[in-house]
């Protein structure tokens, strides 16, 4: 019996001894943080900035934040696309760790980040990154985030309409009912317009494709801030009765003298699915407004949702008297009172 309790008593204090050593361990508080050797910050928000065309695509300045924006990660990493990240494991990148930095250019601490890895992974939450480098101090950086990612942009020109906007396999197919114009010295698109009389004059979808159909007054915005071009649009929606009107942020232009073509891409979720879609405008600026102006709407990702169309599908929208004049319906808003719709995401209503 004695032997028993003994055996029991010597269990007992070693569970004890486990006990305190787990919670002495040393753990994170936060969900998301990094962590410079033994000491970890939160991470509050992340986001992107598209820093231009480079080789290979876009140059992408990631960074994770703390909460007042004075400690956080930057890595420089080269993406296929300038609207988002590809998920994948990111080895080859410029990085650096920053404490205390101040508006005015000051920090408390800051290390570059050399080698290691990202681990990027995107669904319907959001980004999950994973992050295990080392920096020029042979200091092990950890830590994770999990969110979405703002986007900016500080370079909006590309010389060409990449191949994710308007995919080879349809170009040429595209280009007989759409202008597509390139260059590196685009016009100043500063200004507001309306489509009208505003005409569909293809979908390749559709039984009877070149079916010209006539839809309501299309009003767009082109406007610029912070180093940003961003498209204001508005048209009036008749199965909800009223003017549906919309913001895209970070639109990216091509073309050369007064010729444009300039685009932006929407992707998201639906229903679980991963879908994608790029709304391209051409035409040529003019001081009555945009000459030839035509549309193009392309689905280029579905992942196979049931209900939506083919990959690669599209439609071509143009002004039917071959100028989108010069209309200022926009002066004077805000982001506050832009009617957004009621309809779940983009890739229900095919924006005209």
């Amino acid at each position: 019996m004695k032997s028993i309790t003994s055996n029991l008593i010597r269990i007992s204090a070693l569970l004890l001894v486990i006990a305190i050593f787990v919670s002495c361990k040393p753990r994170t508080k936060y969900d998301n943080y990094f962590k410079i050797g033994e000491n970890v910050y939160e991470i509050t928000h992340g986001g992107f900035i598209n820093k231009g065309e480079t080789e290979g695509g876009f140059k992408l300045d990631l960074r994770l934040y703390g909460e007042a924006g004075s400690n956080f990660l930057s890595f420089n990493i080269v993406s296929s696309q300038a609207e988002n990240i590809p998920s994948t494991t990111y080895n080859n990148f410029e990085g650096a760790w920053v404490l205390g930095y101040t508006e005015a250019g000051g920090y408390t601490d800051r290390a570059d980040i050399n080698t290691g890895k990202l681990v990027i992974g995107r669904s319907s939450d959001g980004y999950s990154i994973e992050i295990k480098c080392t920096d020029q101090y042979s200091t092990v950086i950890k830590g994770r985030f999990k969110g979405n990612l703002s986007i900016e942009d500080e370079d909006n020109l590309v010389h060409k309409i990449p191949d994710y906007v308007l995919p080879s396999e349809i170009y040429d197919e595209v280009t007989k009912y759409i202008p597509i114009h390139s260059g590196g010295t685009p016009p100043n698109m500063e200004g507001e317009y309306v489509s009208a009389p505003h005409a569909l004059i293809y979908e390749s979808y559709a039984e009877k494709p070149d079916s010209l159909q006539f839809y309501s007054d299309r009003y767009l915005g082109f406007l610029y801030a912070n180093k940003q071009m961003n498209f204001y649009g508005k048209q009036y929606d008749s199965s909800e009765k009223r003017d549906i009107e919309e913001i895209q942020y970070g639109v990216k232009i091509t073309g050369s003298d007064d010729n444009f073509t300039c685009y932006y891409v929407v992707d998201g979720y639906v229903e679980g699915f991963y879908a994608q879609q790029s709304f391209i405008f051409s035409g040529k600026k003019t001081n009555a407004g945009l000459e030839d102006f035509h549309v193009a709407v392309i689905l280029l990702e579905n992942s196979g949702h049931p209900n939506m169309f083919p990959v690669n599908s599209y439609r071509v929208l143009k002004d039917y008297d071959g100028l989108a004049e010069n209309n200022y319906w926009l002066s004077g808003k805000s982001g506050s009172n832009i009617a957004t719709s009621k309809k779940n995401n983009a890739f229900d209503i095919w924006m005209k």
